[in-house]
This record gives structure tokens, sequence and C-alpha cells, in this order.
């Protein structure tokens, strides 16, 4: 079995488990009619047929599907567009329409743009379109003209974030490439993403996601054969545990989180038992953040560390920690 000190590094990078009921859709995500736009199009593809829409065909390139459906009470044309290569979708696009006279095309541009500021609050207007920005992706209303001179009202919704969360389950925000942490205590010195978001490291093998891109179960290659790591979130999907069991050398690991009110890590509590469950050592950190970049992340952090093990005295020791992160475009 490793040591101790380098398993608090490596449990760190196991990733998620999801026991609870699923929501309808991922909250960390742009949203249409209650679907995640996100992911790979067979996914999306069900979540739309479960919310009503009809496929009824695609591009010849094979790069755009169409679908009909109910969109906030109108009957609604949708195409959803991926990349080829790898089958995630990169934007869905809602026509209604068309219209032949202004003052029905208001009244419903109106109505729509009313229905999305309930669901995703203010809208900005820039050259006669509006348009709604956060962390997980776009939406974009704008009127169109048609060849023959008639007109339709178009709502794109445009994902941004990573598919994979695998850095979101560590408490990273955006589409994180690299980070590099200064006295890294709870996570390796250096991690490293693909541009989906997914965590490269080659001790994690047999990793399932569920449709929304958390990881549901791993394995994790240890010296003394492997463990299995599970995750549990809440409705939100913030990590409220993570467990690490390793049969092999009848040892568990879980640990707790608690979380701020601007959604970081504020506390982690892990505690160590053995093969008769009994507690063998446990580890209390809670965070202070003192500077962030401007995607929101974290720069530095005085982390306050407790650390009691069986037969020994309680220890308290605090860490400045420093780290540096590098963005995908």
């Amino acid at each position: 079995m490793k040591k101790t000190a380098t398993i608090y590094l490596f449990i760190m990078l196991a990733l998620s488990h999801y026991v609870c009921a699923q929501p309808v859709a991922d909250p960390n995500s742009i949203q249409l009619s209650g679907v995640s736009i996100e992911g790979p199009l067979d996914s999306v593809r069900v979540a739309l047929q479960e919310a009503g829409f009809t496929e009824w065909g695609q591009s010849d390139d094979g790069e755009d599907f169409y679908f009909r459906g109910n969109y906030y009470g109108f009957r609604a044309k949708l195409m959803v567009s991926i990349a080829k290569e790898t089958t995630f979708v990169t934007s869905a696009y809602v026509t209604i329409g068309p219209y032949s006279t202004e003052k029905m095309l208001e009244k419903n541009r109106l109505y729509f743009l009313y229905k999305l500021k309930q669901d995703y609050d203010e809208f900005t207007e820039r050259d006669n379109s509006w348009f709604y920005i956060d962390d997980w992706g776009s939406i974009k209303l704008s009127v169109n003209q048609n060849e023959n001179g008639s007109r339709e009202i178009g709502i794109l919704y445009l994902p941004t974030a990573p598919y994979y969360k695998d850095g979101l389950s560590m408490g990273l925000r955006g589409a994180i490439q690299e980070v590099v942490t200064e006295n890294a205590v709870a996570e390796e010195q250096f991690l490293h993403f693909s541009g989906h978001g997914q965590l490269e490291n080659p001790d994690l093998a047999e990793r399932h996601y569920n449709r929304y891109g958390y990881l549901l179960s791993a394995q994790m290659k240890e010296r003394e054969g492997s463990s299995q790591v599970t995750y549990d979130y809440d409705e939100n999907y913030r990590l409220i545990r993570r467990t690490l069991v390793n049969s092999t050398a009848g040892i568990t690991y879980i640990n707790d989180y608690t979380y701020n009110p601007e959604g970081e890590i504020l506390t982690q509590q892990q505690k160590v038992y053995n093969s008769n469950q009994e507690c063998i050592m446990t580890i209390n950190m809670r965070n202070s953040y003192m500077t962030r970049d401007d995607t929101g992340n974290w720069t530095s952090n005085s982390l306050n560390l407790t650390y009691w093990e069986k037969g020994g005295k309680t220890q308290q020791v605090t860490v400045l920690q420093k780290r540096t992160m590098t963005y995908w475009e």
C-alpha cells in the first residue's frame, strides 16, 4: 500500500459517483426546455425525446440533426449540430415561424424573451438581438428574414463549458487545461485536463460517467491491488462525499465536503478506517481563499489542517498555497 502521505495526494484524483436520483437536467449547463445541451448526441437525443421532441432527419454531412417539438407552448423546429469527430453537441438552434405580420412577430418575440428571462435572468440587447451568457454557455434570440420576405424568430443555444465535470468536482471552474499548485496537500502538484474536461491520469481506469459528464465510478491503481472510488453529490451536483475502498489492503478512506456561500469548497474531512471499521486517522482541512483569477478560481489559499493518527497527539498546521491555471481557448 502507498504511504499515507501519498494517498492524501492521490485520493483527490478519483472522480465522482452519483447515488441520488438524477435531476431532469444538469444544473451546471445551458438548458433547452429542461434538456442539458451538452455532451454526446445520443444522450441529448434521448433527453429531447423524453421532453417530447421528435427527430425527423439530418443533413447530408451528418453534422446537423432536425427535431420538432413544443417550445414554451409553441410548435417549433430544432436543429442540433455536433462536432463529427466526437459527436459532442456544439449548438442547438430553435426557429418559430414564419410570420407574415409585424404585429404577431413582435408579440411572440416579447413572449419568448419574457419566458427566457424567467429561466435565465436578464438578457442584454445588441444589434437587434438579445443575449444571455453564464459560466456554462450562451443564448441568443434574434429575428431573421427568409428569402421569400417572411421572418422567423431564432434562439441559439451555445454550450461553452467542458462536458466532463472532473475539474468541477475538484472545485475548479472554466475550461481548465493545467493547474500547478505550490504546497499541494489534498491534490497533485500538477493536474492536466483534456479539452472536454477529462482529468488526464493513467492511474484511473474503468471510468464510467453519467449522462451529464460526472464520473460514476473508477478504479485507482495501487501498489497493493486497486481501489474502488465512488462519489456522492447533492441536488446541485456539488461533491459532498468521496469514498475510496482498497479491499486488498483492508483500508477505507472517506472524504466529506462543505461549501461556502460562493459555492467553493470550504472544508474537507478525511477519515481512514482499517478492516475492522476502526477509525485510525482523521484530517480536517479548512480553506481561507485570499485571491482569485478572472475565472473565479483561487490563486492563493491559507489551508488550516488538523491531523490525528491513532496512538498519537493531535497536530495542527497552517499551509500557504499558491497556484496558477492555464485554460483552453
